[in-house]
């Protein structure tokens, strides 16, 4: 089901991927994203740079997206930081047909209370889960209802909770994700995927890097396919998702949240045209005849992140492993991402050594930046 004739409309935290992914795939795209990387411009026919998307109201997003489209038909693709602001989704003008999720979908799976809920009703196993703070802080974590990207994370006994805010007991294990696609009543797995953390003073669980293939066991796979089938036939899941889990110390796997979009674990593969029309096929209601077949080889992708304030050199060499890259002259503040790094890891190799090699490199080019934030 080809949409070429109408230009895909990407609407995401950060839309370089989706935006790549849709021209390999033939589609004319505009994008409307938080950063504007020099990728997303140059790929891009239109694009608007937006506000942080915590601060946007629905009808901040609706006169973005018209000013975008001009009112001239096209297909909506979201992607990251849809969870904190898709209520937009039910008020959409005409000439926007939006793919994805629904608004009651992507309700019922990040309003935390609502989530858990189903997680129980289908007898899925997860963390122990509160909406009041507990007596105690000393082994549990406050979560954001909209957050992504583990920055959110953050243990109780530092932090202040808010209302928008959740509270869940901590479990050690190993962090994942599986990449599945679904078509509203069964789902299709693509890939599982390791999670490593890159944690700083402020960010304790920050996401780090993903790899894959990550080899757990049959039966925590069959456990995965369970879980994704279960849940979306429950809550009619369509197109590209993801859950992320935990293998406790214990060999428990545990789940704690669905992605309801294209997550960074899609940018693992290869054939990115493939996959990003296997997901409109998806939204209607097509799964693939051939399962994706997932790499045998390790591929990793490495989040890099800004150790002091810096600006980015007129002149800067960027490794071939890079993308998401900022427009020179760009101001990025400590604890920020500069850019990620998509890392093919050959026999005997480890995708860290390699990361370090690339930041290495990234940060002796780097300027300091002197001037005083506003606080």
């Amino acid at each position: 089901m080809r949409n070429q004739h109408k230009p895909v409309l990407i609407f995401a935290q950060s839309g370089r991927f989706l935006a790549q992914s849709a021209t390999q795939a033939g589609y004319r795209v505009w994008v409307a994203d938080c950063f504007g990387d020099q990728e997303t411009v140059s790929l891009s026919e239109r694009w608007q740079t937006l506000a942080p998307l915590s601060e946007l109201t629905s009808n901040d997003v609706l006169s973005y997206l018209s000013t975008l489209t001009r009112g001239e038909d096209c297909i909506l693709i979201c992607g990251s930081g849809i969870e904190s602001s898709y209520s937009f989704l039910d008020k959409l003008p005409i000439n926007i047909q939006y793919i994805g999720n629904s608004f009651k979908t992507i309700s019922t799976l990040k309003v935390p209370q609502l989530f858990f809920d189903t997680l129980s009703k289908l007898q899925l196993p997860f963390p122990d889960t509160v909406f009041e703070k507990p007596n105690t802080s000393s082994t549990w974590l406050v979560k954001s209802a909209s957050g992504s990207g583990g920055s959110h994370i953050q243990y109780l006994k530092n932090t202040e909770a808010t209302s928008n805010h959740y509270f869940q007991q901590y479990t050690s294990g190993c962090s994942g994700s599986v990449l599945f696609l679904a078509n509203g009543k069964q789902c299709q797995i693509i890939s599982i995927n390791k999670q490593l953390i890159s944690a700083n003073n402020n960010s304790p669980f920050r996401l780090g890097s993903i790899e894959t293939p990550w080899l757990i066991s049959s039966a925590h796979q069959d456990q995965l396919e369970l879980a994704i089938n279960k849940i979306t036939a429950e809550v009619s899941l369509l197109g590209l998702n993801s859950l992320d889990f935990i293998i406790s110390d214990k060999g428990k796997l545990i789940l704690l949240e669905i992605n309801p979009r294209p997550s960074a674990s899609a940018e693992l593969f290869n054939n990115k045209a493939d996959l990003f029309q296997q997901h409109i096929d998806a939204c209607n209601g097509l799964l693939p005849s051939i399962s994706m077949v997932m790499p045998t080889e390790k591929r990793a992708l490495h989040y890099i992140y800004a150790s002091s304030d810096v600006i980015i050199p007129f002149e800067m060499n960027w490794p071939a492993e890079c993308h998401d890259l900022p427009i020179s002259g760009s101001h990025i503040y400590e604890g920020e991402p500069i850019c990620t790094a998509l890392i093919d890891v050959k026999e005997n190799q480890f995708s860290n050594n390699l990361s370090i090699v690339i930041e290495q490199t990234i940060f002796s080019q780097l300027s300091p930046l002197f001037s005083s934030r506003l606080i």
